[in-house]
């Protein structure tokens, strides 16, 4: 039995580093439950379509050629486009490609040094927003520095765990459970909180946390003056996820930030064993000051489906569940 009831869930996930994928060049790539062909047009143009020839079924990505702006199969050398995901030219033939002659193709944006594609189980054009985050491109800034996890669960049970505040203490050890403020717009979660960290020394440090969710697989977390932080949680299948963390911090805070980036990678790892040895419990027995994770779940839910929402969840579109502290 499965441990989660989701399916794939929509949004932007990162599906290779851009420093991956050369000029002219095509990887393999396995998100979404679906082999993928993550290729570059000789433009510098990132594409990602499905890896299968709708022909006579051989891998793109395995043998196949970028031929321009268009990815050729290596069985009988049919040219894809990497936009639309049809056949426009096939060598041997004058005969015109069939309209059902296509791949699927994902819409793609390229930033913070990642290949992100755009996955809506319906086929729906893009209608999450992605971050923008300055300090990337900001020359006083570091360049990214990336560390990658691969997991046993899902989108959704990594992205609960934020607004699980009282595991905090119990997993990650801090002196007291941490709280912040929560603002749903939309498909954007933002969340603001205040936490202290201590270093070996002993000496406590007050940080200022802005965490914005895009979705259940993306986010960009800044610590005032110390780092900022995107976060790429892609699903694999309906049970693994590959994680992608790319980081930047002042060049002046060096020391401190890559203090704290190792903090962030360290903890992490306390949250493993129970990320791949739980289920999802889909009517938690919550007490007081457990935090907003009933709001949290009736915010993820509009993320799954072909369907694309009428309009986004806000809160009030929900009634607070008494007693439970959410």
């Amino acid at each position: 039995m499965s441990r989660f009831p989701f399916p794939i869930p929509n949004g932007w996930f990162a599906v290779a580093r851009s420093d991956e994928v050369a000029a002219g060049k095509v990887i393999p790539a396995h998100y979404f439950g679906r082999d993928l062909a993550v290729f570059r047009t000789v433009d510098g143009e990132a594409r990602v379509v499905d890896a299968y020839c709708v022909h006579l079924g051989a891998n793109l990505a395995k043998g196949g050629r970028v031929a321009g702006q268009l990815l050729e199969c290596p069985f009988h050398a049919w040219r894809y486009d990497g936009v639309s995901g049809r056949c426009v030219e096939v060598p041997y033939t004058d005969a015109e490609p069939s309209p059902k002659a296509r791949v699927r193709a994902y819409p793609v944006v390229e930033r913070f040094g990642l290949i992100f594609a755009w996955h809506q189980l319906g086929g729906a054009a893009p209608y999450i927003p992605m971050p923008e985050m300055e300090e990337f491109d900001d020359e006083d800034w570091s360049e990214p520095v990336f560390h990658e996890f691969h997991f046993a669960t899902c989108c959704q049970e990594m992205a609960e765990n934020n607004a699980d505040y009282v595991h905090f203490k119990y997993v990650h050890g801090m002196e007291s459970v941490p709280s912040g403020e929560v603002e749903y717009d939309g498909f954007v979660k933002t969340v603001t909180e205040r936490q202290e960290f201590k270093n070996k020394e002993g000496k406590v440090y007050p940080l200022d946390f802005v965490r914005k969710s895009y979705g259940l697989g993306l986010g960009a977390l800044r610590l005032k003056g110390v780092m900022s932080f995107v976060s790429s949680v892609s699903p694999v299948d309906e049970e693994n996820v590959h994680i992608r963390w790319v980081f930047t911090f002042p060049r002046s805070m060096q020391k401190f930030s890559e203090r704290m980036i190792n903090t962030f990678v360290e903890a992490i790892a306390e949250d493993v064993p129970i990320w791949e040895n739980k289920v999802y419990v889909e009517k938690p027995l919550l007490i007081k000051g457990d935090g907003p994770i009933i709001e949290f779940r009736h915010w993820a839910g509009q993320f799954y489906g072909e369907e694309v929402p009428e309009r986004p969840w806000t809160p009030n579109r929900v009634k607070r569940l008494e007693g439970t502290g959410v």
